[in-house]
């Protein structure tokens, strides 16, 4: 049976519950994403290294793994729709587990710093609200440029600020994590 676009031909019957298994799994590394996008934003760390944490695995398992996914939903698929599952499984649950294990084991010594901001500018508000632009301030911290990301109840302050005051703790990683923040 040919099909059009990404998916070409059936392969076998597949197997239902693995794949069931496969699809809950693929859901749930989405949604660790979106926890690990909060964390991201709490931690200081180069984008980079999230990044690669999160798309390599899928380089390396999409043609390991390329025969075996086809007969798990009895459908032979093009290696983007294998590369894609991969990154958001195997991806998605390594980049949580890393960034997670930083941000959650982190120091209890806080060390309370100052920076100067380098940049601000606003962010659009939640849908239906677009006149309620949440204002962010950029930092160079120590050679690493980082945005934090404030209510828009305080616009008013952060357009007269000058400089950012942090507190941070070190993670399990050595990576800093934003306990509080606030401008000056």
């Amino acid at each position: 049976m040919q099909k059009k676009g990404l998916i070409k031909e059936r392969v076998s019957e597949g197997n239902k519950k693995l794949d069931a298994l496969i699809t809950v799994l693929f859901f749930l590394g989405l949604i660790l994403l979106l926890w690990e996008i909060f964390i991201y934003r709490r931690t200081i760390i180069e984008l980079k290294i999230p990044l690669l944490i999160w798309l390599i695995p899928g380089i390396f398992l999409t043609p390991l793994l390329y025969d075996k996914f086809n007969k798990i939903d009895g459908m032979r698929a093009h290696w983007i729709l294998h590369y894609v599952a991969h990154t958001c499984l195997t991806g998605a649950f390594l980049l949580f587990g890393f960034m997670a294990l930083n941000f959650y084991v982190a120091d209890d010594y806080s060390i309370h710093k100052q920076f100067e901001i380098i940049r601000k500018g606003s962010l659009p508000g939640p849908k239906g609200h677009r006149d309620e632009r949440k204002p962010y301030v950029e930092i160079d911290y120590n050679g690493l440029e980082k945005q934090l990301v404030f209510k828009h109840s305080e616009t008013e302050k952060i357009d007269s600020a000058k400089f950012v005051n942090l507190t941070v703790r070190k993670g399990l990683w050595g990576y800093d994590i934003l306990d509080q923040y606030d401008v000056k």
